[in-house]
């Protein structure tokens, strides 16, 4: 099976990524701390059912760091009972091993915009048996998902990462309840182009979830449709060409030094479940048969905060009125 309306679907998805609708967030954030976080996630929940589906595209060079895990006992009680640690190749001539991984990303869509870190552990879905990628951490400075919050605040307010001219990689962030930081500085010069494990690039990006602390109980994982081909090579930077500053994440975790950098120098366009959404894919030939349909769909919405926003202004609405009505009665 093959990819059909490449175009089409990228083109889709940028048109579902409108800047002026971030500024929604701006007004959400500040009323969401106002209600109570059992109404808030289902408010969040009955959006996605009207809107199932979040356009966002990860910016050229992101940065994946993976280091060889140190502590499995550790690793493994980060995870929800229905993962397993795996081993797991990065690229396909690779040997097998337990890796705790960290993203570096410019992200952009209608619901987020700006610099995102992820750190993962990749463990197999007993359920369905796909290996995945599990969030242990998420640090932005822009709006997170988490199935324990719905849409939790930005964590970060230092949190940038950009390149240069010359190949230098540039990356400094800092959580602010904590102060946890990482930083480093380095040169993606010398990376030559490989093919990826597609067993884990592939297949992991449709069965993502999160830790325990995380998900604060059931976790349901969550997919991402894109074309095959921008997981299938990236490029192996030497790890001796980065280095890195400051790191105060998981201390014990894993070894301090990097065991593999893998960089994508260009631009991934996705569409993403919405909160409480989950898109079944059990092989690639799911995955591009979504991906098509979707390319075709007329009329796709993207999950945004003004869905929130709506349901909320007539609620409160009705409420007014309400009031208004056993004044003029009563």
């Amino acid at each position: 099976m093959e990819i059909q309306n490449e175009e089409k679907f990228i083109k889709g998805v940028e048109g579902l990524i409108n800047p002026m609708k971030v500024s929604n967030l701006l007004f959400f954030q500040n009323l969401k701390g106002l209600l109570p976080p059992r109404l808030l996630r289902r408010l969040l929940y009955s959006a996605s059912k009207n809107t199932p589906y979040i356009g966002f595209v990860i910016e050229p060079y992101s940065l994946f760091l993976f280091f060889r895990l140190r502590d499995l006992d550790y690793a493994k009680s980060l995870l929800p009972d229905r993962y397993e640690l795996a081993k797991t190749k990065l690229f396909t001539d690779d040997e097998p091993e337990y890796y705790m991984g960290i993203g570096n990303l410019g992200t952009r869509a209608s619901t987020f915009w700006g610099t995102r870190q992820e750190v993962y552990l990749i463990a197999t879905d007993k359920e369905t048996g796909l290996l995945s990628f599990i969030f242990i951490d998420i640090l932005s400075n822009t709006i997170i998902a988490l199935p324990s919050k719905g849409i939790a605040d930005p964590n970060c307010k230092k949190a940038f990462f950009t390149t240069n001219s010359g190949g230098k990689v540039f990356l400094e962030i800092q959580e602010d309840r904590t102060n946890r930081k990482f930083s480093l500085t380095g040169s993606i010069k010398r990376g030559k182009m490989r093919k990826l494990d597609q067993r884990l690039w592939l297949m992991g990006n449709t069965s993502i979830g999160h830790s325990r602390k995380l998900a604060e109980g059931e976790d349901h994982p969550f997919a991402v449709i894109f074309d095959p081909a921008e997981v299938d090579e990236a490029l192996d930077v030497p790890p001796e060409d980065i280095r890195i500053t400051e790191n105060t994440l998981f201390p014990g975790l894993a070894d301090p030094e990097i065991s593999k950098v893998v960089c994508f120098p260009f631009a991934q366009h996705y569409i993403a479940d919405s909160p409480g959404c989950y898109t079944s894919v059990k092989n690639r030939d799911e995955l591009i048969t979504k991906y098509n349909e979707l390319a075709i769909a007329e009329n796709l919405k993207t999950f945004s905060a003004r869905t929130i926003v709506r349901q909320l202004t007539i609620g409160i609405a009705v409420s007014l009125l309400l009031v208004l009505l056993l004044i003029l009665f009563l």
